[in-house]
């Protein structure tokens, strides 16, 4: 009886292993290879393009112009800074100096033929006088005639080089309309500089786009180099993948298609196409791995900036 109940429970235990352990459906080896050679990358969705966008200086937010979702040109003003009176006052000064410095140099120009006149005076005066000096050396030589026609002749040679200069140059003094020219430079300089610090105070769209993450509030105290919103191009549509492996990447190209399904949207599949991968590499968790981009040519009405997606490279 023992024995009887002994088998039975054997013939049981035989026929759970056989149910669990037995051969499973063969898979055909085209079928398998094909399975095998399947690439799939996790990515994210993103416009085709975009721009953080953050003021240059510090300071109090005054007027925000914008809100999420507005559609805007390239250099359009998105936010201004609260103006100062330093700024003011420092552009128009400088202002002020680059009025003066233009006017002298104008001035200058204008009196081209009233320098060359004085210039070929100063000369005939200077002849003059080495006569006169000469003269009075000759009537009575002496150590202090001989030095008064020396200086003379010196002087003489002095006039006459200055008035050549003026006559080569149509009346001007090259070194004085350097100098002058210099110190307009220096204004305008100086003005462009101040203009610079008044325009650093209005943050303006970089790129036509839509306004994206508008974080700002009047009143706010903003930091120089703060994100405070984005300016997106939502015209198209990428996915990037930054997980494909030195082995993986190898069997990816620039034109080939792939499959793309968002996480969000798991019954829609999307066609795209690989536009890019990045030369240069990244060390994640001790894989060295490549970017790629890809760009959607079909779209849906609920997709979202940020979005994660399953890319398939299709062979």
């Amino acid at each position: 009886m023992k024995r009887a109940i002994s088998l039975v429970i054997l013939s049981t235990v035989f026929i759970v292993i056989l149910s669990t352990c037995g051969a499973k459906p063969a898979v055909p080896a085209d079928t398998a290879a094909t399975q095998a050679d399947v690439l799939i990358a996790e990515g994210r969705l993103l416009p085709v393009s975009s721009l953080d966008l953050s003021f240059s200086v510090p300071g109090q937010v005054g007027e925000v112009l914008v809100k999420d979702g507005d559609k805007v040109r390239a250099g359009q003003t998105l936010a201004r800074l609260n103006d100062s009176a330093e700024a003011q006052a420092a552009l128009a000064s400088a202002k002020k100096e680059a009025l003066a410095a233009q006017q002298a140099l104008d001035d200058y120009k204008a009196a081209a033929d009233v320098n060359l006149a004085q210039g070929q005076l100063t000369a005939i005066l200077a002849k003059k006088k080495l006569t006169t000096a000469r003269d009075n050396y000759y009537s009575g030589k002496s150590t202090e005639t001989k030095a008064r026609m020396d200086e003379a002749e010196g002087n003489l040679k002095i006039a006459e080089d200055a008035l050549k200069q003026l006559e080569d140059n149509a009346g001007l003094d090259p070194d004085q309309v350097h100098t002058l020219e210099a110190r307009l430079d220096s204004a305008n300089a100086t003005v462009a500089s101040a203009q610079a610090a008044i325009n650093a105070l209005e943050l303006t769209a970089a790129m036509s786009g839509t306004v994206a993450d508008v974080k700002p509030q009047v009143g706010q105290r903003i930091a120089a180099g703060e994100v405070v919103m984005a300016v997106a191009d939502f015209s198209e549509w990428v996915v990037e993948t930054d997980n494909l492996t030195e082995v993986e990447v190898i069997n990816v190209k620039v034109g080939q298609q792939v499959e793309i399904i968002l996480d969000a949207l798991p019954d829609v599949t999307l066609k795209g196409e690989v536009t890019g991968i990045n030369a240069r590499f990244e060390e994640k968790r001790g894989d060295i791995t490549y970017t790629v981009k890809a760009i959607l040519s079909q779209t849906d009405p609920a997709m979202r900036w940020g979005m994660t997606a399953a890319v398939r490279f299709v062979s």
